[in-house]
């Protein structure tokens, strides 16, 4: 990816959180991002590793997630072509979550220092990045809503209009994880709705 690609799939991102972002700033960025590769079920960040980089999903699907009390891995979130792989936040130290590779991906990375500097002076990302935090909390305040007032059913079509076609990519058993069910309890509601 040249860099005039970089900016191009910069600036298409951005434009996703509907913020106005000059091309002096985005390309402040894309000079610094290089690009990675991570196989299919690669560990992209551990729980308590330093959040050395961030990353900006350009082709394939990653899912955050915990590991609660009894071992399971409780699916957060997943990140799309165009999402950030950013953990709780660009300015603490460790990750309070892991993000691993659902199936082949490429990222453009950016060392978090870095990137926090170049933030942290121009008035254009810094306003993003904002946005970026503001529609995080959003997120998981409607997740939080959804677990205490959605029966599975309606999580799982939240789920649906929330990830749309990639739901094909995604595997069965990290899905029910994400709505807080089991697999065979995600296959009982895909044939309740079928019958619809």
């Amino acid at each position: 990816m040249n860099i005039e690609e970089k900016e191009e799939f910069l600036l298409n991102a951005f434009t996703r959180y509907q913020k106005p972002t000059s091309a002096v700033s985005i390309h402040k960025i894309a000079v610094i991002a290089d690009q990675v590769h991570f196989p299919k079920g690669s560990i992209v960040l551990g729980v308590n590793q330093p959040q050395a980089f961030v990353y900006l999903v350009t082709n394939g699907l990653a899912r955050s997630y915990v590991i609660d009390v009894e071992g399971n891995n409780v699916v957060r979130n997943f990140m799309l072509e165009g999402d950030f792989l950013i953990g709780e936040s660009l300015f603490t130290d460790t990750s309070t979550e892991s993000f691993d590779a659902i199936e082949d991906m490429d990222c453009l990375r950016f060392k978090a220092e870095e990137l926090r500097k170049i933030i942290l002076v121009d008035e254009y990302l810094k306003s993003a990045y904002i946005t970026i935090l503001e529609s995080t909390l959003r997120y998981k305040i409607q997740r939080e809503y959804e677990f205490q007032n959605l029966d599975a059913l309606a999580r799982y079509e939240t789920f649906q209009e929330r990830f749309g076609s990639a739901e094909k990519r995604i595997p069965q058993n990290q899905i029910a994880s994400y709505i807080g069910i089991t697999k065979e309890s995600l296959s009982r509601l895909k044939r309740k709705l079928s019958n619809r």
